[in-house]
């Protein structure tokens, strides 16, 4: 897998008709399953926006089957990065000891041949020239020549922007940067902080994951920027797991549980 990615671009550019948008899944298995059955059932492409380890057990399995489809279909099926694969977030909230717990005597190293893969997916995607998809949001001080510019490798993901990217989120509470409680170098965006970047990258909208949402889905910024979670099942809470489907430019959101 890790030669896939190192060949793909930072920032991809993705076009079609028919895209398909998947927030976190965090071994969420059976939302998982019902997205590998949509895969199966059309041939629309298929964005995730990260966050594929941690915070349940099957982590493992969901990661290689996303592998797996994206060995077979690369350009049909695209997985940007999220703030969980990195070490700075694993090591921590449970894809370490999933390892440690199916793999004890190989846990170390794929621990880390698992981080060197995910460091070097793309951060961002660029969907029909319009709209931006990326895990957590848009940097405070950086434009999208700073992002296309990030380096892949860094498995801790604490440069900036990268940091950035995987861990900002949208307020509508504020007008431009805040210090965001998620720690430091990370930060809360709001709308004329958010209007400033898209108009200066020339995007319209918005597509992004990282925030737990029981509703599956939230638009910010008059309708600019869509926050997808796609789980159904998170860390004890039944979840309204959502995806979102571009279709000829109309944006429709999707229950999971009715697929």
């Amino acid at each position: 897998m890790r030669g896939i990615f190192e060949r793909e671009d930072i920032v991809l550019h993705v076009d079609g008709d028919d895209i398909f948008l998947i927030g976190d899944i965090h071994g969420d298995i059976h939302a998982a399953t019902k997205i590998y059955r949509l895969i199966e059932e059309t041939n629309a492409v298929f964005i995730f926006l990260g966050d594929y380890a941690d915070r349940s057990p099957m982590c493992v399995e969901v990661a290689t089957g996303l592998f797996r489809l994206k060995n077979r279909q690369p350009d049909r099926i695209i997985l940007l990065r999220g703030n969980h694969e990195t070490m700075m977030a694993n090591e921590y909230y449970g894809f370490l000891t999933e390892l440690h717990m199916k793999y004890p005597r190989h846990a170390t190293r794929l621990y880390r041949e698992f981080n060197i893969v995910f460091s070097k997916m793309p951060i961002a995607a660029i969907i029909n020239s319009k709209y931006f998809a990326v895990h957590g949001g848009i940097p405070k001080g950086y434009g999208m020549k700073d992002i296309e510019r990030i380096e892949k490798g860094d498995v801790e993901g604490l440069s900036n922007p990268l940091i950035q990217l995987l861990w900002n989120d949208p307020d509508e509470t504020i007008d431009y940067f805040e210090q965001s409680p998620r720690g430091p170098d990370i930060y809360l965006y709001g709308e004329k902080a958010f209007d400033e970047f898209m108009e200066n990258a020339g995007l319209e909208k918005l597509f992004r994951a990282h925030t737990f949402l029981l509703q599956g889905a939230k638009w910010f910024f008059k309708n600019r920027l869509l926050s997808i979670f796609s789980c159904i099942e998170y860390t004890g809470y039944t979840v309204e797991g959502k995806i979102a489907k571009i279709k000829n430019d109309e944006i429709k959101i999707i229950d999971l549980k009715q697929i």
